[in-house]
């Protein structure tokens, strides 16, 4: 398990940031990024799968939440472990090449850096088209170069089902059913929002035991956050009476 104060940080790294940044820096500071590579230029699926055993290591391995259902409204809760969802993670070719109808293409995966150079207007189908067109790197027909944009939308589609099938990761669905209506259905697991929301629940319980703490006992951030979780509960807990 991750410390106290190793926790604090990662929280620090990511406050008032923008998400794609925030999985950065919270990545970066829990020391995921490693010897002579870059975050922001990692698949999708393995930046997510970094953020999946972080998110393990910070608060173990059972996952919790809930979901309402789409057709009678009633909560479901969710829990299963990380390892039922965490795929191997693959070296990646710098570019993907597929062939469909006459077309001869090049693409790399998505990754944060592309995200980030794409200015998202919440219109999933016109920035899906910017990220498809960032991602492509040469498009041909015979010999003719073909633009991006002007590909037909049968060979844009099978670029992206590539891009699924290649990194699975960047988009985990999780098989849900109701106790209610015995509807079935499934929900993308976005483990970014999800560590984030943990993670931030987290740091504001905890800066509120340290001023407790640091009030009643006159002892320093550092030397509270060291205390083992046990220990430090059974203070609070006397500061209370």
């Amino acid at each position: 398990m991750l410390s106290a104060e190793k926790l604090l940080a990662m929280w620090e790294a990511g406050v008032n940031r923008r998400p794609l940044e925030r999985a950065i820096g919270v990545l970066r500071t829990g020391g995921m990024e490693r010897p002579g590579e870059k975050l922001e230029q990692l698949a999708l699926g393995c930046r997510d799968g970094r953020l999946l055993s972080l998110r393990e290591e910070a608060f173990g391995p059972e996952v919790s939440g809930a979901a309402n259902c789409p057709h009678c409204g009633e909560a479901v809760e969710v829990s299963f472990r990380a390892e039922d969802i965490r795929l191997p993670e693959a070296e990646q070719p710098e570019l993907l090449r597929l062939e469909h109808s006459g077309y001869a293409l090049s693409f790399k995966l998505p990754t944060t850096e592309e995200l980030l150079a794409v200015e998202m207007t919440g219109d999933e189908e016109a920035d899906e088209q910017r990220l498809l067109r960032g991602c492509i790197a040469a498009a041909v027909r015979g010999d003719e170069p073909v633009a991006p944009e002007k590909l037909p939308a049968a060979v844009q589609e099978a670029v992206m089902q590539t891009m699924a099938a290649c990194d699975p990761q960047a988009e985990v669905e999780i098989a849900l059913t109701c106790p209610a209506c015995r509807a079935a259905w499934s929900e993308i697991f976005d483990i970014e929002s999800f560590f984030w929301n943990e993670l931030q629940a987290w740091a504001g319980r905890m800066l509120r035991e340290v001023h407790q703490l640091a009030c009643a006992y006159g002892w320093s951030e550092r030397q509270i956050l060291a205390l083992p979780p046990l220990r430090r509960s059974m203070y609070l807990n006397m500061v209370a009476e």
